[in-house]
């Protein structure tokens, strides 16, 4: 700790010291040069701000303000460069915007977006966004950090083995929407309410995009169906219903056209079909590949007019640097981009820039309240434990025979606290595994190990093997130590670690197959017969593993699906294993075992079945078994459920023509039967007609309420509103259409039928 740190939390807490900090970061509109030119004056409108500060740029000042690191200008005016590229995906992460400096040298790290989707809690994704929002402006406020956050990743997880699927909300489309609409809420904030947007969030990757090898080059090829209820739903709520600043276009083509040179979607769609009016970001690297990976275009001035044409307006440069900086300035001398062409996308970003009150002097500059103190504070911690606790999902926890029906979670201290707790396993040591990508730097992390040993001091230790080699294995050991240990707890998994040697599902790197990696498996089996007692398995990996060997096994009590959990991973774990946090996450995507990757191929976008050549994907889709299916998770208590008023078949004459949010309103009870209090997550599904069928999905998730702290016998309830949308599905020319028949309302084990008449 530095001199000026102690200074600073001396004197209340730091809030004087990094007031003080913050008053020294100049505003563009303090500067001399700006103050007292139009664009600085906030009472004029946005519009004619922007374009006041446009018309005062030169054609090079232009050109190097359409990449990510901005070159700034000088001529006329007094820019600093500016760095559109900043990264939130669970907390500020250290990516090119951002500086992990004194006063801000920390961040707060969440779990990953997959385990923060098993909370099924809007609440808690609201949350994870506003405290990131809010630590972002804190950085930006004493110079360490931009506004233009790049997050979050909404595509779809259709395939297993995809690299990045941990960075996204699963396989669900309304799950994927309603991660988005909260987690956008929290980053950007009220801009109604507070007249600025707190940051930029950006929705990505325009669309369809979900492979890591080969995505230079990669040609989706999509039909009209799957675009319509799979790829589109997320992006489309984002800018409708979430008023998104930022979209990124993909580095894929997508039918032909590389996703950021498709005026069809990025100008035709997203602008004028849906109404976006933020700003359209090239992923890094995507302009140079339409030519040089794609081929979609010849030479750099026809590469140049078919972005920007298409609708990009900040080229993020990766790999071959900027593009634009080398190509463009040629392509307007020779008349392939018109400088009306420049003006538009450098205004797109600019009124981007100007609702986030970055042109506002010092004295109006919004959110300045906003300061390092509050980022890594002791109540964000506590936020990230909360987060971590409900990400994790139980997925096996079963009675052992001779202990009275006894299940092996929680463990109980106290007589046991004086015997032998042993903890074998690669993870169980676990620490910067649970940061997994796009993470930030913690103060600290909890592994498991550390967490365990605070509550259980004579808990013993010995990996057995690492994650990936097949040599030098302790597998004797793990077993001698599991021969004398009661109870007996496994960490094993995988890793996202980019490019190391440890890593299997990270960024430019999709997995081969769905198994645990090097000798785990063994490392597993020898333990098991070892053991003297049914063993708890703790699994740590974004994406699914392939559990079929020991869902059904009497040797293995309990399987906990762990994740990527952020800071607080090792803490969280602990409490649930120790009962002090009853599990309540549910899978937001289907553990299959590892036979799939030969039912449905990974260059295959569709979604559903092929004779053939796919069994279909996701739970919407797949005609398989899964191990585990999408939505399933277990609590230390049980749940019943009675659906209060509803009869077993409801006939609705027409609902073709009602609008209203509620036709009808479906209330659940949801008692706690059991003796332990819990929280809860209601699940609401409806099956189509011919559900299955001809290309109908098997069911769709409708909605999801989290229930917290459901005491023993208590009874809460859940509501639900049915209206015209619920009832459509999408045809083959990607049309939604009102289906009638017999639907399925399903919530738990319990079903009534909606008959929806033509």
């Amino acid at each position: 700790m530095t001199i000026s740190s102690l200074t600073c939390i001396i004197l209340l807490l730091g809030s004087c010291c990094f007031l003080s900090h913050a008053q020294q970061f100049t505003s563009q509109c303090d500067k001399p040069r700006n103050a007292n030119l139009p664009f600085c004056d906030s009472s004029l409108p946005t519009e004619a701000r922007v374009s006041d500060l446009i018309f005062r740029l030169t054609l090079a000042e232009k050109i190097g303000l359409l990449v990510h690191e901005t070159e700034g200008a000088t001529q006329n005016v007094d820019l600093d460069s500016y760095n559109w590229w900043n990264e939130g995906l669970k907390g500020v992460a250290d990516a090119p915007g951002a500086h992990f400096r004194p006063p801000t040298e920390y961040s707060t790290v969440f779990p990953q977006p997959i385990n923060l989707a098993s909370s099924f809690s809007k609440e808690l994704f609201f949350q994870v966004g506003n405290i990131t929002g809010n630590e972002a402006r804190a950085f930006f406020n004493v110079g360490n950090g931009g506004l233009t956050y790049w997050s979050p990743n909404i595509n779809i997880y259709r395939d297993p083995r995809w690299g990045r699927g941990h960075e996204t909300p699963g396989e669900d489309p309304r799950l994927s929407t309603e991660f988005a609409r909260y987690f956008i809420r929290g980053l950007q904030g009220d801009e109604s309410a507070n007249g600025f947007l707190k940051t930029s969030a950006c929705c990505k990757h325009f669309a369809a995009h979900s492979l890591e090898n080969d995505r230079f080059t990669f040609d989706a090829v999509v039909n009209e169906q799957d675009m319509a209820d799979t790829y589109l739903p997320v992006f489309k709520s984002c800018v409708q219903e979430s008023d998104v600043s930022c979209i990124m276009c993909a580095y894929s083509a997508i039918n032909g056209i590389p996703a950021c040179a498709d005026k069809g979607l990025l100008t035709d769609k997203i602008r004028g079909e849906w109404g976006f009016e933020g700003y359209i970001v090239s992923d890094c690297g995507a302009v140079d590949f339409v030519q040089r990976t794609h081929n979609y275009t010849q030479f750099p001035n026809e590469t140049c007019h078919a972005v920007l044409d298409a609708g990009v307006d900040i080229e993020c440069y990766a790999y071959n640097g900027p593009f634009f900086t080398r190509y463009l300035g040629d392509a307007v001398a020779e008349g392939a981009v018109t400088p009306a062409v420049l003006d538009t996308a450098l205004a797109n970003g600019f009124r981007v820039l100007m609702r986030l009150g970055y042109f506002e002097k010092n004295a109006t500059r919004p959110f300045t309240d906003l300061l390092p103190p509050i980022v890594d504070s002791q109540p964000h911690r506590d936020a990230a434990l909360a987060a971590a606790r409900q990400s994790i999902v139980l997925l096996k926890n079963s009675p052992v025979l001779g202990k009275a029906g006894k299940a092996p979670l929680p463990v109980t201290l106290g007589a046991q606290k004086q015997g032998t707790m042993a903890l074998i396993g690669p993870h169980l040591n676990a620490s910067r595994a649970f940061l997994a990508n796009y993470h930030g730097i913690p103060s600290s992390i909890s592994t498991p190990l550390s967490a365990i040993r605070a509550s259980f001091p004579n808990a013993q230790y010995e990996f057995g093997c690492d994650l990936i080699s097949t040599t030098n294995p302790h597998l004797d050991e793990a077993a001698a130590l599991a021969a004398i240990s009661s109870p007996v707890v496994l960490f094993v998994g995988i890793n996202a670690a980019q490019f190391e040697e440890e890593g299997v599902e990270y960024e430019e790197h999709d997995r081969l197959n769905l198994t645990l990696t090097g000798l785990q498996p063994e490392l597993i089996r020898t333990v098991l017969a070892a053991a003297r007692e049914p063993v708890i398995l703790f699994v740590v990996s974004g994406g699914v593993v392939d559990l079929s060997e020991w869902k059904d096994d009497p040797r293995v009590g309990a399987i906990i699906w762990a994740g990527y959990l952020g800071q607080a991973g090792g803490e969280a774990i602990a409490d649930v294993l120790f009962g002090r946090y009853n599990p309540s996450g549910r899978l937001a995507q289907t553990f299959y075992s590892n036979e799939v990757i030969t039912q449905f191929e990974k260059y295959d976008m569709n979604m559903r079945p092929t004779e053939g050549t796919s069994t279909g994907r996701t739970y919407r889709f797949y005609e398989g078994t899964p191990v585990y299916p999408f939505g399933f998770g277990l609590s230390y208590t049980t749940f019943e459920y009675s659906i209060l008023n509803l009869p077993p078949i409801l006939e609705i004459p027409t609902i073709g023509g009602v609008d209203q949010d509620c036709a009808v309103m479906v209330t659940l009870a949801v008692r706690n039967v059991g003796v332990t209090a819990g929280d809860h997550s209601v699940l609401w599904f409806l099956a189509p007609p011919n559900a299955g069928q001809g290309g109908r999905p098997i069911r769709d998730l409708l909605d999801f309420e989290k229930l917290e702290n459901i005491s023993a016998n208590e009874v809460r309830e859940a509501n639900l509103c049915l209206n015209r949308d619920h009832f459509v599905l999408a045809n083959e020319a990607g049309e939604w259409e009102v289906v009638p028949g017999d639907w399925t309302l399903q919530v738990g084990q319990l079903e009534r039928v909606i008959r929806v008449a033509v």
